[in-house]
């Protein structure tokens, strides 16, 4: 079975992000589109639509794009961008509707830092538009590619399988259940200091990664001290939950380190799957 998904985005979402949605939804065609016996079909406005005389461009959009899809994934950043003459952006009126014809709608909010120049006015409004969208969609933050495609495939897999209330994996030689595992994963990352001085910024990330061949439905994690003398890293993520891990799937989740941080911690992680409840424990190292 295809399904059509919808990119959307304001116009403050880089390039790159974009790009690698759609080399999310290919990779994840790839790798688990016959195990769900689907394939996802992305679609954009810019190179899949066309501008029809004497209609609301919006509406022309929505008719062309909107009606048809199946899923949506909308990315934000600072802006909310500006009224269609229906609903406060673009993007909104496309999640509007989009849910109201049933689709399954994602919003993936991007958590890196603010430019100097950003607009207030957009950025409270975009605020504001998150509190009515929250009962309509999935929604979570991202902070780089890493992250941003973790929960793409997370979506895939809940988004696709919400159809027949289980994504299944074929049956053959896999084994049927779910399988998730922590670890750490750090990178650096170049930034110019207000010297114009070039630095270096270690970024940390706590990485689940389903090795199951079924879904993972409400997966859950906890740190631990291993010694009472010991801090726990900062963990910015609003909810570190997750409603679907895809199999082969991985979610990040962002951790800030700080002074009295241990060398390292427990990780207590739960999930459900067809068979029931289920919990790993393992010691990860940040040091």
């Amino acid at each position: 079975m295809a399904y059509r998904l919808l990119i959307s985005s304001p116009s403050d979402i880089a390039g790159d992000d974009l790009a690698a949605v759609k080399e999310a939804i290919n990779r994840w065609n790839v790798i688990y589109g016959q195990q769900f016996g689907a394939v996802v079909v992305p679609v954009h406005w810019q190179l899949h639509s066309a501008a029809e005389h004497g209609i609301r461009p919006q509406a022309s959009l929505n008719a062309q794009l909107v009606e048809n899809v199946d899923i949506v994934v909308a990315l934000f950043w600072h802006r909310l961008g500006s009224p269609t003459g229906g609903e406060e952006s673009r993007t909104a009126e496309e999640i509007s509707k989009a849910h109201a014809d049933g689709a399954y709608v994602a919003i993936l909010k991007c958590g890196r830092d603010l430019p100097p120049n950003v607009n207030v006015e957009q950025l409270e409004r975009l605020r504001a538009c998150y509190e009515q969208m929250s009962d309509k969609s999935f929604m979570h933050s991202y902070v780089d590619v890493v992250s941003l495609t973790a929960h793409v495939d997370a979506i895939l897999g809940r988004a696709v399988g919400r159809d027949s209330g289980r994504a299944e994996v074929v049956a053959g030689t896999a084994q049927l259940g779910s399988d998730v595992w922590p670890r750490i994963e750090s990178s650096e990352h170049p930034k110019t200091d207000s010297r114009g001085r070039l630095k270096t910024n270690r970024r940390w990330h706590l990485v689940l990664a389903n090795r199951g061949a079924e879904p993972a439905r409400n997966v859950r994690y906890r740190l631990e001290a291993e010694d009472e003398s010991d801090n726990l890293p900062l963990q910015p993520d609003e909810e570190p939950n997750l409603e679907t891990l895809a199999p082969g799937g991985e979610a990040a989740y962002a951790l800030v380190m700080h002074v009295g941080v241990g060398p390292q911690a427990r990780c207590v992680v739960t999930w459900e799957d067809s068979s029931g409840e289920h919990e790993n424990q393992a010691t990860v190292r940040f040091f």
